[in-house]
């Protein structure tokens, strides 16, 4: 589910560049160039979000956005960033303007914003903007009918006194109303649908977007395949496993063949399940299969 999210950020980056850098950096005067592919030179886990050159205000800079749905789990993300910059700088020798958009209200709340430190001679400083969904005015975004900020708005902060159900119902008509193709308002819708379902109830969103614009979204179709073939590999995945513990109940009446079956259902490679399967109809023991599937 997480790589849904972060598909369908990359995407609306990809079709609405204008209006999310001008969001991140607060600035109009933005014009954005090409992407800078740090894939293949970032030695770690993971490679940047979003990383494009822009012009902002004049000046040529790289513009760094990554986007963040709940904390950041294995590394916090000062380091995290210390290291993006570190490399972007040494590499291209230019300012790095770079931003954490953090989806979930509860997420980023410690995030200080960079990392510091000077002792004796010795110092290193960077800094990045950090932006909470949930802290920003809703009304104002809505009002720019700025497309790209748009699926964006049931996570920000609504009118005082409004309620929820009345706020995300703005919202949906704001995106209604804008002058663009059902393709792009179905993905938009799309966008409402999947970020507000980061904290909302998905029914709430079900029951106020209109199906039939949702099934215009490209992206809409990407996840409604892709909900298909999980489903036809879960299948095949638990039909696997059962044929598996069916062979070796009969083969090995008095061995404990259940308690294999947790071993087998944390087995998420359907290639390796079906090696199982078979060799389940031909190991010389209960003993030897084990053994195997410890392996």
């Amino acid at each position: 589910m997480a790589q849904d999210f972060d598909n369908l950020s990359k995407r609306l980056w990809t079709d609405h560049p204008q209006d999310l850098s001008r969001f991140v950096t607060g600035e109009d005067d933005v014009e954005i160039g090409e992407d800078i592919n740090t894939e293949q030179h970032l030695v770690v886990a993971r490679h940047t979000d979003i990383t494009k050159w822009a012009q902002i205000n004049g000046q040529t800079v790289i513009l760094h956005v990554e986007l963040q749905l709940r904390e950041s789990t294995h590394r916090p993300m000062w380091a995290r960033n210390a290291q993006y910059q570190g490399y972007l700088v040494g590499e291209y020798q230019m300012p790095v303007y770079s931003h954490v958009i953090y989806f979930h209200p509860r997420a980023g709340r410690d995030d200080p914003g960079g990392y510091a430190y000077k002792h004796e001679g010795y110092g290193h400083a960077n800094h990045y903007k950090v932006i909470r969904l949930s802290e920003v005015e809703g009304q104002p975004i809505l009002e720019q009918q700025a497309p790209g900020l748009l699926p964006f708005t049931p996570l920000m902060r609504p009118p005082e006194g409004m309620a929820l159900e009345h706020w995300i119902q703005t919202c949906v008509d704001a995106t209604l109303a804008l002058p663009a193709d059902q393709e792009t308002q179905g993905d938009l819708l799309c966008g409402i649908s999947l970020f507000g379902g980061i904290v909302y109830d998905p029914q709430l969103f079900k029951r106020l977007i209109p199906e039939a614009v949702m099934q215009e979204s490209r992206y809409y179709q990407l996840l409604r395949q892709e909900f298909i073939a999980q489903g036809i590999e879960q299948g095949a995945r638990q039909m696997s496993i059962e044929s598996t513990l069916n062979i070796l109940s009969e083969r090995f009446p008095n061995a404990e063949v259940k308690a294999l079956k947790p071993l087998l259902e944390a087995i998420d490679d359907l290639n390796r399940l079906k090696a199982l399967n078979l060799n389940a109809s031909i190991t010389e023991s209960f003993r030897a299969f084990q053994e195997g599937l410890e392996t």
